[in-house]
């Protein structure tokens, strides 16, 4: 039930077990499988989560919705945030380069539309058609958002915004979309809990609570 999956490109090679041929090693002891990934502590996202999405992506469309109110529910001090994938050497980069750069356009300027504009972009994509490569994409879901100014916007979005993203990719080792990392220590994807987007959520607080239960130690370097 494998969602919609992407490439790291050059940044495969950074993850255990790719990018390299398989050698001999002694059979690893058994061990019990999690619907979720540990990573890396991420700190300066101990009290943040993220859900990674693409517009072309039809589950991430599906749950966003849902996704967007339980991030509405978080407990105080505990952000939460949709970051669009992007997969530097995709073919469709160009595509997400943009998609990311409108998001981060209406996120600036026009944030309390982000929901519609959300809504009217995986409408363009998906049931319309439209090239994610193509400026007049994000016009027009701008325009059917509601969302003022967006070209000015367009123009203001920063550089080190985007790069931001690709740097969350690869730290939380992003595979498929919709991905959702937990306060800088957990990634749980869709496929995790075989589809089933309540228990996906359910699970999410879980780890979220649990996060917040036994914060990770700050290691001084």
């Amino acid at each position: 039930m494998k969602r919609r999956a992407f490439l790291l490109g050059t940044s495969a090679l950074l993850l255990p077990g790719r990018g390299g041929l398989a050698t001999a090693a002694a059979p690893a002891p058994a061990t019990v499988k999690t619907p979720y990934m540990v990573v890396a502590p991420v700190i300066q996202d101990a009290r943040r989560c993220i859900a990674f999405f693409q517009f072309g992506c039809p589950h991430c469309r599906d749950l966003h919705p849902s996704l967007a109110r339980w991030g509405h529910s978080l407990p105080r001090g505990v952000e939460f945030e949709f970051m669009p994938v992007l997969a530097p050497t995709t073919p469709d980069d160009r595509g997400q380069v943009m998609a990311a750069r409108a998001w981060y356009a209406v996120a600036r300027d026009a944030p309390t539309r982000l929901e519609a504009f959300a809504e009217s972009a995986y409408a363009l994509v998906q049931d319309r058609r439209l090239s994610m490569d193509a400026a007049t994409t994000w016009e027009a879901a701008a325009r059917h958002a509601g969302v003022s100014g967006f070209t000015l916007a367009w123009e203001r979005v920063r550089v080190d915004r985007i790069l931001r993203a690709t740097g969350k990719l690869i730290a939380y080792r992003v595979q498929s979309t919709p991905s959702l990392a937990i306060a800088g220590r957990y990634l749980v994807t869709l496929d995790d809990t075989q589809g089933d987007a309540d228990l996906f959520l359910r699970l999410a607080s879980g780890l979220l609570s649990r996060a917040i239960v036994s914060p990770t130690p700050i290691v001084p370097h």
